[in-house]
């Protein structure tokens, strides 16, 4: 398609040499050139409204860092005829594709780029540039057609200031397995067998030497042993990256975490349920300026269990209670 000048030149020199040679010839040749080109035109004037684009993700879900592939998929809509087509597509980066809608009813064009963003992360067909055979006429149809693709919060370390862990229940008090506040039982003595990765600071030793078994605590049961961090409306997906890197921290040492965002919540207090909160997170969209007006009723919704740490903006740390 990027000779298609080159080839106009071609044809020019020899329309010339025809008039050289047989002038008869030579016009003849000149007027079919002409009425070509002119169809050309019009066929590409009426085919720019007779096709649609969708956009597929290979996806929905991926790791921070992997090569996220899309697909465009091009089809008619009755009579089309358009041999050169660009697609605009925008997301963390902005890319174009390239297909024609000649002999064909259908075309499919594959895409790719990085996945350097956390959260959902937006994908947009949102112009489509066609052009007809002689690239004489272009014309520009604009598209909204969109796509998420869920990315998982990048892997740091965090690197804010030091948060204290609320009370965990006491390794000496008596508990025994089954016992939670829901079954009438004291906080935070609800019990499962010994996980690869569970915080040492977990363990009952006492049930665990009765069981014959590695027991741990589920702290979940336990509010005041769970610590509430707040991502904000307005907070971009640098505040998922360290809001998970602390909470990843926090539960490590054997301490239960609840991150709030949008009006919604998780918790997590082992490796399973830390796995699915970055899961959540990966599902969520950072960086909503019109939500952003709303923050205070998100606070309101969070009055019976106030913030303990807040992440707003590009990461800013705000810590409202330690201890």
């Amino acid at each position: 398609m990027t000779h298609i000048p080159s080839y106009i030149q071609a044809l020019a020199f020899s329309v010339l040499f025809l008039v050289f040679i047989n002038g008869s010839i030579g016009w003849a040749l000149v007027y079919v050139l002409a009425g070509v080109g002119l169809l050309s035109a019009l066929t590409c004037a009426f085919s720019r409204k007779h096709f649609t684009v969708e956009l597929k993700p290979r996806a929905e879900f991926a790791e921070f860092g992997d090569r996220l592939y899309y697909d465009v998929v091009v089809s008619k809509n009755g009579f089309c005829f358009l041999p050169f087509m660009e697609i605009k597509i925008e997301g963390s980066a902005e890319a174009a594709v390239q297909t024609s809608l000649l002999f064909r009813r259908r075309a499919v064009v594959t895409g790719a780029y990085k996945a350097e963003r956390s959260g959902l992360n937006t994908l947009a067909a949102c112009l489509v540039t066609v052009r007809d055979f002689w690239s004489i006429v272009r014309f520009r149809v604009p598209l909204s057609e969109t796509a998420t693709i869920a990315v998982t919060p990048r892997p740091i370390e965090y690197s804010g200031p030091e948060i204290i862990m609320k009370n965990l229940p006491s390794e000496d008090e008596e508990a025994e397995e089954g016992h939670s506040v829901m079954s009438g039982g004291l906080p935070g003595y609800e019990h499962r067998e010994y996980f690869p990765g569970d915080s040492l600071r977990r363990i009952n030793y006492k049930l665990s030497a009765k069981k014959r078994r590695l027991m741990v605590r589920l702290d979940e049961s336990n509010g005041l042993a769970s610590t509430n961090i707040l991502i904000s409306d307005s907070g971009l997906s640098e505040c998922c990256d360290m809001a998970f890197a602390l909470a990843r921290q926090l539960v490590m040492r054997g301490g239960t975490v609840r991150i709030f965002h949008g009006g919604n919540s998780v918790t997590a207090a082992t490796p399973e349920t830390l796995a699915k909160m970055r899961e959540w997170l990966a599902f969520r969209y950072y960086g909503d300026t019109e939500a952003a007006s709303e923050e205070r009723s998100e606070y309101d919704a969070l009055s019976s269990e106030k913030p303990d740490v807040i992440f707003s903006g590009a990461g800013e740390i705000s810590v409202v209670f330690q201890g």
